[in-house]
């Protein structure tokens, strides 16, 4: 990473309080310990980082913030649960609730949780943030599109309805307390990063390429079709299928990447077996 001294510019350390408590942060600890990326931080970059941090009182060292640059391009992650927990500290709030909007036949249904149904379509998420405002309740109310969002990689790819979800949260609370999260989004909001979610939900980067999935070939497409029509007979194995890409959110069979193609081969397998019985 980037030399701490680099473009000239000498960075003194910040000392000051989180909710976590009191910590000195120093461009050596941004360069050797929290920036991530395969791409070095410009001085101006550290110091940007490290003044966004003091400004909102994060405490990177836990991951409630952290540097990412990937190329040429630089960018400032807050963690989620930092965003949840600055919410529930302000005197103001209220509560929230948040969930997916899916299409539902052809019924649009804004639904709470991240639980899709079979026969469900994933189209979006929302939040709404509750707060007092002049001895009121006042409602922030955020509807964000899966497309829009969609990075077609990692997480979005196996926790499609969480991620959407977060997103909608996130922009709900940016929405209802401004001041408080300025300059601050979470990964899932920000240009597409290889990441991974670990068990402790922290998102860990992956300095790696970002590999496009591979569609299966008309010859898996067919295999599909014949398997699902000789175990279930043809009406029954074509509605299996449609059934089967619906709850995943395609529109087609053209669209199944090969990881999604397995899983569907052996659900139809245990389903045939099962018929067996």
């Amino acid at each position: 990473m980037a030399n701490a001294q680099n473009n000239q510019i000498v960075i003194a350390p910040v000392s000051y309080e989180t909710a976590l408590g009191p910590i000195t942060l120093t461009p050596e600890d941004v360069v050797n310990f929290l920036a991530r990326g395969n791409s070095d931080l410009t001085a101006k970059e550290i110091k940007m980082f490290m003044e966004l941090c003091k400004f909102q009182r994060l405490n990177p060292f836990v991951n409630e913030a952290y540097p990412i640059k990937f190329g040429g391009d630089f960018q400032m992650v807050v963690g989620y649960e930092a965003y949840k927990r600055r919410a529930e500290e302000a005197p103001t709030y209220r509560g929230r609730k948040s969930g997916i909007v899916v299409l539902r036949g052809d019924t649009i249904v804004q639904k709470e949780g991240t639980c899709l149904y079979p026969g469900e379509k994933l189209i979006g998420g929302w939040c709404r943030v509750f707060r007092e405002r002049n001895g009121k309740e006042d409602e922030t109310f955020k509807e964000v599109g899966f497309d829009e969002y969609n990075k077609g990689q990692a997480n979005w790819k196996t926790k499609p309805c969480t991620m959407i979800e977060k997103v909608a949260v996130s922009q709900a609370l940016r929405a209802a307390y401004p001041k408080d999260y300025e300059g601050m989004y979470i990964s899932e909001e920000i240009s597409p990063v290889p990441t991974v979610e670990r068990a402790d939900g922290t998102v860990e980067i992956i300095d790696a390429e970002i590999i496009e999935p591979q569609r299966i070939t008309q010859e898996q497409r067919q295999a599909l079709f014949t398997l699902a029509q000789e175990g279930l007979g043809k009406e029954e194995g074509n509605a299996l299928i449609k059934k089967m890409i619906d709850s995943r959110g395609l529109t087609s069979t053209s669209d199944m990447t090969v990881d999604v193609y397995d899983d569907i081969v052996a659900e139809i397998r245990t389903i045939i077996e099962s018929t067996k019985v």
